[in-house]
Order: C-alpha cells, then structure tokens, then sequence
C-alpha cells in the first residue's frame, strides 16, 4: 500500500499533446478513478504509470521513490486489462502464479499465495480449469488474481468491465471494490462508465483533451461540476441560454425569471444554467409558487422501469428532459401537448457558455 503522485507530467504523440502538465497526488489505500471520453487521456496516463509509455517531461512518485525511469517490470505495480490478457495454454492457477515463477518465489510459497488469492476473487474452486472453460467474468477475475498475488504496491485497472454484459459488470464491480477495500491497496480505476466511476470511487478524476477538468470524491464530481464540460458528461443536465435582467438571471428568449441573482463581479455575457432532469418536474398545470415554469410541448415519454423520462420542447425552442416516478396520467399524453417543466431555481448552476465554461460562484 502506498500513496502516488504525479507531477507536471507531459506526454506528446508527434504535435499532438496527449497528456498535459498532470499533476495529482491519490492517497494511500485509495480508490482513485480516471474517468472521461474516449481519447482523453486516461489510458495513456494509467499506462504511463505502469511504465508501458515514457513520458516526455514530469515526475512519477510511489511513495517516496520516483519511478518514472524506471522498467515497467520493476515499478512494483499490478496491471489488470481490459481484454483479461490471460494466457489460454495455462490453467488458472498457473496464470495466477506466473508473475510469483518469474521472481523465482519458492514453489511452497506460490501454491500458498495462489490459493490465498483465488479464494478472495471466489475462484479457489476452478484450479485446474483452463480459460476456454470460464466465462468473461471469471476470466476477469483470473486477471485481478494474477495482479494481486504479487502483493503491488498500486493496483493498475484498464476499464476491467467493458467487455462484460450489464448486470455481470456491476456485480464484478462491486467484488472489485469489496476486494480493494478488504486489501487496502491503493488502486487507479480507468473508465468511460460514469456510473461506475461514482459508485466504486474515492475520488473521482474527469478528464478531457489531456487535461484534468475536475479531481474529487464523486458527492462533489456530482453535485459541485467545476465546469460545464464535467457537469455534461457525468450524469445528464439541461443547459438553458439565460440573460441578465438588472441583477436577476432570466431564460433567454423567454424573460422566465428564474429567481436567482447574477454572482457579484462575473460577466454578464455568454451565460448558460444547468438543472439536472431528476431535478425537474412535469405538470399538466402551473407549479407551486417559488418554481420556476418552463410551458412546452411534450415530445416523448419513455417507460423505464422505475423511473420514466419526458421530453420537451420548450417556447424558446430549448430541449428539456425530466426523469420522475411513473405516472399514468403523464404517460397516456400525446406527442405535442402541452406540460409545464417544473424545478427550483436553488437547484441551477451556472456556468459560463463554452464546452470548458467554469463554474460561476
């Protein structure tokens, strides 16, 4: 177990800048996870890490020690893949024990070790079985045995689940996060998975275009998005254009008063709010006092289980969505009625109107 930090570290591909000047410090015994788009940069600072890439400038710290000259074999770090990377010619135990043969640990000690493992990833009944008789997720399972049986000091996952159907990726999720606790081990987590990423994480890191946008426990990553590009891309928002009226923030085209003040010293220009839809209610009638009433007309309803969405067009021409608890009534509604989107204006953010806009205080 052991802290990890990075410091101004920069990788380039030719002229395209791939990581830029990243600096972080992941605490010891953490869950710490890289999440962004495709392309962003996460892979390529996980595999920096791991020793797989060289960076061209910046430190690389486990611990103490600086790591960033040194061979990927010799970081002390584990590696599970997103393609479970076992080898199919050996059985389980023995691609279990393959990384303890390669630092000549004696054979008492592997099978001790090995078993140990295997029965913390619930694996300690298929031995002898080889990869083309498990399935993906015991496959998966195999990869993070064969990592932590070297006891690392940092475990290293490439989006582990992107290969699994829904249902097995949250259970193996949740192993993963049972067996990091248990273990202690300070472990980096890339994905894609929003939802993954918040449910799993300590802190939770979103990146985009090499850069980091927001580094924070997912509460935070959620509730606070320190920019518009973060509160778009981790759980769904509506972004309505807003105008200044005196010192009150209005939805453009609308003049819809929203009730909220302009934050003290911040431009006028260029202005978006955010409402998140599970914040946003649907009437066929005006709202309670104090809402702020957003008329439309309906364009979709979909049933999904729990929880349904609708989706409007507002008289300003702005799409809006509402995720709420089914009901009948709303649901037999046609295509273009007319609803009213409902919400509180203490729950909108402002941000300013670019894909990076920050947070207005």
């Amino acid at each position: 177990m052991a802290s990890v930090e990075i410091i101004e570290l920069r990788k380039l591909y030719g002229s395209v800048v791939a990581l830029s000047n990243i600096s972080l410090e992941i605490k010891s015994g953490s869950f710490f996870t890289l999440l962004g788009p495709s392309g962003c940069g996460k892979t390529t600072l996980l595999r920096t890490i791991a020793g797989f890439h060289a960076q061209n400038s910046g430190r690389i710290f486990i611990g103490e020690k600086a790591i960033e000259h040194t061979p990927a074999h010799k970081r002390d770090v584990g590696m599970v893949f997103q393609d479970y990377a076992v080898f199919p010619h050996l059985s389980v135990f023995d691609n279990v024990a393959f990384g303890l043969k390669q630092r000549r640990v004696s054979s008492g000690q592997i099978r001790e070790r090995v078993a140990s493992v295997l029965d913390i990833v619930q694996l300690g009944d298929y031995t002898n079985r080889m990869p083309h008789e498990l399935s993906g997720g015991q496959q998966q399972r195999v990869g993070l045995a064969r990592a932590l049986v070297i006891n690392p000091k940092v475990l290293l996952m490439d989006e582990p689940l992107s290969n699994l159907d829904a249902k097995l990726r949250v259970d193996l999720c949740h192993q993963i996060r049972r067996i990091q606790q248990d273990m202690g081990i300070t472990t980096i987590y890339v994905t894609h998975d929003q939802e993954e990423a918040l449910a799993t994480s300590d802190m939770v890191c979103v990146m985009y275009n090499g850069i980091i946008q927001q580094a924070a426990p997912p509460l935070e990553i959620y509730n606070r998005p320190a920019n518009r590009f973060v509160a778009n891309f981790v759980g769904a928002n509506n972004f309505l254009k807003v105008d200044t009226k005196g010192h009150g923030v209005v939805l453009a085209n609308s003049g819809i008063s929203t009730g909220i003040s302009m934050p003290k010293g911040e431009s006028e220009a260029g202005i978006v709010a955010a409402i998140r839809p599970e914040k946003t209610d649907v009437s066929q009638t005006a709202p309670h006092a104090g809402q702020v009433c957003l008329p439309a007309k309906l364009s979709h309803i979909s049933f999904i289980g729990r929880e349904m969405e609708i989706q409007g067009l507002g008289e300003n021409g702005e799409e809006i969505r509402a995720v709420m608890r089914p009901d009948s009534d709303l649901m037999a509604l046609s295509p273009g009625s007319d609803i009213h989107f409902n919400f509180s204006a203490t729950e909108m953010s402002l941000f300013e109107d670019s894909e990076t806009g920050r947070r207005l205080s």
